[in-house]
């Protein structure tokens, strides 16, 4: 046999890895950094008035397919580079797309782009991992026959002062946030509530990839830069208008039994 022939069968039976550069896996990271930007519960309260209906919008947007990450590149060797970055992620299935012209519009990542961009950050949690808060979430809400669940009620803590004190537990919500599985919306002191959809969770890929230690540099700076356009952002819909949840009235008592465990 001659050794072409053997190489071409060897390759054959050892399927190659996606062939990302390292830069091509960076901006893989940044995708999932501005997708996570747009789920995480924004905190409606006086003063602080994110553009809701626009925020809402994109996030339904997102899960239905209609729009994703917006994809912008200054100059025209950037705009090539960048142009052939995305074609590699979605020639590696790492990612769909939007086309308007011809063009790379908007992206949304794969089950298999998710689990490879968290894998390469390290440390995010995945719906898998986070289990236990969906399973919590919906008993509470058939226990009670009351939709949207104060956030205090499911970690079983008092949430009051500052959210970054508790953001370790709004992480476990996270992965059902961009999935469609839950949906979030704040009362007008800014307190968070969750109702559980009756949506399947996505596909679990097993990924065998090696922490980078730049991913996490960029998944936050994709994060960050996202939040703050976001923050800015013109409603497209001028007439619609964000109600928020009542601060009282809920019927829920500080704790609830039997919901997280308390070492979450």
């Amino acid at each position: 046999m001659s050794k072409r022939l053997h190489n071409r069968l060897d390759r054959l039976e050892k399927p190659a890895g996606p062939d990302l550069s390292q830069s091509d896996r960076l901006l893989l990271v940044s995708i999932l950094g501005r997708r996570d930007a747009l789920f995480w519960p924004w905190r409606w309260q006086i003063g602080i008035q994110p553009p809701m209906t626009e925020i809402r919008r994109r996030q339904r947007e997102y899960l239905s397919g209609v729009s994703g990450v917006a994809v912008h590149a200054d100059g025209k060797r950037q705009w090539k580079n960048s142009h052939s970055a995305r074609q590699r992620l979605i020639g590696a299935k790492m990612v769909t797309a939007t086309h308007s012209s011809g063009q790379v519009t908007s992206m949304f990542l794969t089950p298999l782009g998710e689990a490879y961009a968290r894998s390469l950050v390290g440390g995010l949690e995945t719906v898998e991992s986070a289990l236990p808060v969906i399973q919590a979430l919906r008993m509470l809400s058939e226990a009670t026959s009351v939709a949207a669940v104060r956030e205090s009620v499911l970690f079983n803590r008092d949430c009051v002062g500052n959210p970054e004190d508790w953001s370790h537990l709004t992480e476990l919500v996270l992965p059902f946030l961009t999935s469609g599985m839950v949906t979030c919306h704040s009362d007008t002191q800014g307190r968070i509530a969750y109702t559980p959809q009756e949506v399947e969770p996505p596909a679990a890929i097993a990924v065998d990839v090696a922490v980078d230690p730049e991913a996490d540099r960029v998944y936050f700076d994709g994060y960050e830069s996202e939040r703050n356009a976001l923050e800015t952002a013109e409603p497209r819909g001028p007439t619609e208008v964000f109600i928020p949840l009542p601060a009282t009235g809920w019927g829920w008592p500080c704790y609830y039994p039997g919901c997280l465990d308390e070492e979450i």
